[in-house]
């Protein structure tokens, strides 16, 4: 069911009492649920209204404020949204969706990965009786992101597109609150190019691990120790370790590729595969690491994350550890 085929459906006589919003797209789910939102009756709202957010909220305290007559005036809506779905509980939902309250109605947020493997969901996506909040593919995201800016008075161009999609990946929510405040930004021009978006568009997670092998490679402590622990104001300790591996394991197969890359490889607008700033920054650290000190960086890269669940030092020491021995006691040489 598109997005606009709900809209219409959940102000009308047609209302069903359970609807799944497959998919990760934050404007579409908020637009589905602002609709719902619109059929609550204002005076009784605060009664007839709910919503789940989080994984700890319990499934039977759901399913019975959901079976819940309406406070006077129907319907009563109740949204929820959880990381992960267990089969004993969506068993539960499927029970009472064989005779549910037709007063009520059931929002359920799902991603089309944690809608693939329980068998509820099966159903649903087969019959495709799910409203659609897909986020665009690759392919369709820079053109969703113009779309995006024209609706908040800007023009951005294919190029600025491309530029904030590199420094953000494709994060809806990041890219949206990015151009939000690039929307916002004073000046007599209008348009956002790959220029503006380099001086006023934040670095998204892949793109700061980036940022963080420079003074890594550069043997530069003190500012590779700065940048983690500004990261850990927004990432785990383990997380931000596995990041340093993935990172390390990329600049490891980019020293294969480019070492055995023919020169016409080497250029275009994604050369071996990589977005230009990635190439970038990729080419200007690999060539600061042998072979063999990439692979022992590696090595000291996985002791660290299995300390984090092997020892009882805090994890967030062992990453501060980890990131000084990198930035110090590994001596980089070109190879």
């Amino acid at each position: 069911m598109e997005l606009t085929e709900f809209i219409k459906e959940i102000d009308s006589p047609n209302r069903q009492p359970f609807y799944l919003l497959l998919g990760d797209n934050p404007e579409a789910q908020a637009q589905a649920i602002s609709a719902a939102k619109k059929v609550v009756d204002e005076s009784f709202f605060d009664f007839n209204f709910q919503s789940f957010k989080s994984d700890e909220d319990n499934w039977g305290d759901i399913l019975e404020e959901v079976g819940t007559a309406p406070f006077f005036i129907p319907p009563r809506v109740v949204v929820v949204r959880r990381d992960k779905f267990s089969d004993p509980e969506l068993d539960k939902l499927a029970r009472y969706l064989e005779n549910p309250n037709a007063d009520n109605v059931l929002l359920l947020l799902a991603t089309q990965e944690q809608a693939e493997k329980p068998r509820f969901f099966k159903n649903y996506l087969e019959r495709r009786l799910w409203v659609d909040c897909l986020a665009p593919d690759k392919n369709e995201l820079p053109f969703w992101l113009i779309k995006k800016a024209q609706d908040r008075g800007v023009t951005l161009t294919n190029e600025g597109a491309q530029a904030m999609i590199e420094r953000l990946g494709d994060n809806l929510n990041q890219l949206l609150g990015e151009l939000d405040k690039m929307s916002l930004y004073p000046g007599p021009e209008t348009t956002i190019t790959a220029k503006e978006v380099a001086e006023l568009c934040s670095l998204g997670p892949t793109a700061i691990i980036y940022e963080l092998g420079e003074p890594i490679a550069n043997q530069n402590p003190a500012l590779a120790l700065e940048k983690i622990l500004d990261l850990e104001e927004e990432s785990s300790p383990y997380r931000l370790a596995v990041a340093i591996g993935n990172h390390f394991l990329r600049l490891y197969r980019f020293k294969v590729s480019l070492e055995s890359a023919n020169p016409e490889s080497l250029t275009g607008a994604t050369p071996l595969g990589f977005k230009p700033l990635y190439f970038q920054k990729l080419k200007g650290q690999v060539g600061k690491w042998s072979f063999n000190q990439l692979a022992e960086a590696l090595k000291a890269i996985f002791r660290a994350q299995r300390a984090m669940f092997t020892v009882s030092t805090p994890q967030s020491l062992i990453l501060q550890e980890l990131t000084l021995n990198l930035s110090t006691f590994l001596k980089p040489t070109r190879s």
